[in-house]
């Protein structure tokens, strides 16, 4: 199967070089497409690297191209079908060509990866590890690397406001591809299978085994859980804003000064197929809750929310943007309101679902207090937040 045809790469190089080049003078020399490398692959799509070779026939310019390019999982028919079902590339590309171009023009950075080529079932995107790269493993995240993500996911939000101030309208009323959950939701196998898990191992907990304790898992904790899905939906408490809604490290990449440099100055996304019209709490709580450890997360915590929120103020005053529009007092209430969504999502990333968890405990002494930390820190919320609001969504 050829993934993109010679004309489509001819019109993904006219999109990369113009007003340099002209169709007529565009020549191909040689086009290659390579699977991306392991680390890469992921459970709703293909990766591979598009390299170009190309020239100018009137200046006899020669320029070399790289692409990073994502398509369906043609490669496995299960995973194909369910991305299908779920209308996962027509979301992702509907939010690549027709929504962050558009929330782009009111950005203060770089947003996102520029889209050169979309399909219902393929994305070719701008490669940005040739400016940016994700930490190593030994440069671990300091409060600088969380101020600069959030300081990002700032300028994303208050640009997709400013877009829709400027046009008079709503995005997820214009764009209800944009609103479709992929992740939390109850027709989502994972997601329920996962809160029977966090279930079976809050029972198990040291900590739970009172007569109130347990008879508060049995009877409260999966109803309790199962709101999720309803704080992920646009609110009625803040206002709504384009969230990424997927800021787990491997989707965010920094850049630096210079190649010796250890301190980054600049981040950059990927991947919106879980983006969503929604809190702009959402983005930054599940920042703190899936990348931060809880040790990490207890000691930022207050600094990031003010820093954020500082930002998005800074924000709105340059994009003329009025500035009550989110109150400090209405973002600290409404990412009180939306945590049980992060703690539930840092559970859904950071612990392993497979059913034979009890054997990895049996096998791994130190895996059971790694996947009961965030339990433990889930269950501790919801027996002091029983009664926890849920509004109807817009």
């Amino acid at each position: 199967m050829e993934l993109l045809s010679s004309e489509e790469c001819h019109l993904i190089a006219l999109r990369t070089l113009q007003p340099q080049i002209e169709k007529e003078n565009l020549v191909i020399i040689n086009r290659q497409l390579d699977a991306g490398s392991n680390d890469l692959q992921g459970y709703m799509g293909e990766y591979y690297k598009l390299l170009l070779d190309v020239e100018n026939t009137e200046t006899k310019t020669k320029h070399h191209l790289q692409y990073f390019v994502k398509s369906l999982p043609y490669k496995n028919a299960p995973q194909r079908a369910e991305c299908e079902r779920k209308g996962v590339f027509l979301k992702e590309s509907t939010i690549y060509s027709q929504i962050l171009p558009n929330v782009q023009r009111y950005g203060s950075r770089k947003l996102f990866p520029q889209c050169y080529y979309s399909r219902d079932d393929v994305i070719v995107l701008e490669d940005l590890t040739l400016s940016y790269r994700h930490l190593k493993p030994m440069e671990g995240y300091t409060l600088e690397h969380y101020k600069l993500v959030l300081e990002h996911l700032a300028a994303l939000h208050a640009a997709s406001i400013a877009w829709e101030h400027a046009d008079q309208f709503n995005i997820g009323d214009r764009y209800k591809a944009v609103n479709i959950e992929l992740m939390l939701d109850t027709q989502n196998e994972w997601f329920t299978t996962g809160l029977k898990g966090i279930v079976f191992l809050a029972a198990r907990h040291d900590k739970y085994q009172t007569e109130s304790a347990q008879a508060f898992i049995k009877d409260k904790l999966y109803q309790l859980l199962i709101k999720t899905k309803e704080m992920v939906k646009p609110s009625k408490t803040i206002k709504n804003v384009l969230c990424h809604r997927d800021s787990w490290d491997r989707n965010i990449l920094f850049g630096f000064p210079s190649q010796s440099a250890k301190v980054p100055n600049s981040c950059c996304i990927v991947d919106f197929q879980l983006t969503k019209y929604c809190s702009p709490t959402l983005d930054v709580l599940f920042v703190l809750y899936i990348v931060a450890s809880s040790s990490d997360r207890l000691a930022i915590y207050e600094q990031c929310l003010e820093h954020y929120y500082d930002c998005l103020q800074s924000e709105f005053v340059r994009l003329q943007v009025p500035t009550n529009l989110i109150t400090k007092e209405n973002f600290l209430e409404d990412c009180q309101r939306t945590r049980l969504a992060a703690l539930k999502f840092d559970y859904y990333l950071n612990v392993d679902r497979t059913e034979m968890y009890l054997r990895v405990i049996e096998l791994q002494p130190n895996y059971e207090k790694k996947i009961m930390a965030p339990i433990e820190e889930l269950v501790d919320y919801l027996m002091d937040h029983d009664n926890i609001r849920v509004y109807t969504p817009q």
